[in-house]
């Protein structure tokens, strides 16, 4: 599990959630879900094969290819990187950390909304969300919370 110190910038934040890209761009989801917490108030029970199917089913986890084929016309998303896209500055500044949600849990510090999610090498509405959570006094980490179409 990657942390950062209760100090940690905004900046520093962001680049885990750039890094947690990058990894879904190389189709390494187990690696991406090993890298946070999973929060335990999830609708779902994710694991690499739910977060796959997120991605290429653009935000409907759970269908097969198949289903998403038949269903939707296609199943054929993919993470991108942000590094090599023309709109990577703008990918970077709409990841929002915002601490005004009433929802949050007790050792949570802000949730974060990872926005344009790029897909297939364009901007996509696919978000993922992530709590900013305290692990203790000097410790922070992100807890993934979904990964969906907002």
């Amino acid at each position: 599990m990657k942390t950062l110190p209760i100090t940690a910038s905004k900046e520093e934040i962001k680049e885990l959630v750039i890094e947690w890209s990058e990894l879904l761009a190389r189709e390494q989801y187990k690696e991406a879900l090993d890298m946070f917490l999973l929060d335990e108030n999830n609708e779902l029970e994710w694991t690499p094969e739910l977060l796959e199917s997120a991605v290429y089913t653009y935000g409907c986890p759970g269908l097969t290819r198949e289903e998403a084929e038949k269903e939707f016309g296609s199943a054929d998303y993919k993470v991108t990187s942000i590094f090599e896209n023309p709109d990577k500055d703008k990918i970077i500044e709409s990841i929002d950390i915002s601490s005004n949600y009433g929802w949050m849990g007790k050792n949570d510090i802000a949730v974060i909304h990872y926005d344009n999610v790029p897909l297939n090498g364009m901007l996509s509405d696919l978000t993922a969300r992530f709590f900013l959570r305290k692990i203790d006094d000097n410790t922070l980490t992100l807890a993934f919370m979904d990964l969906h179409v907002m």
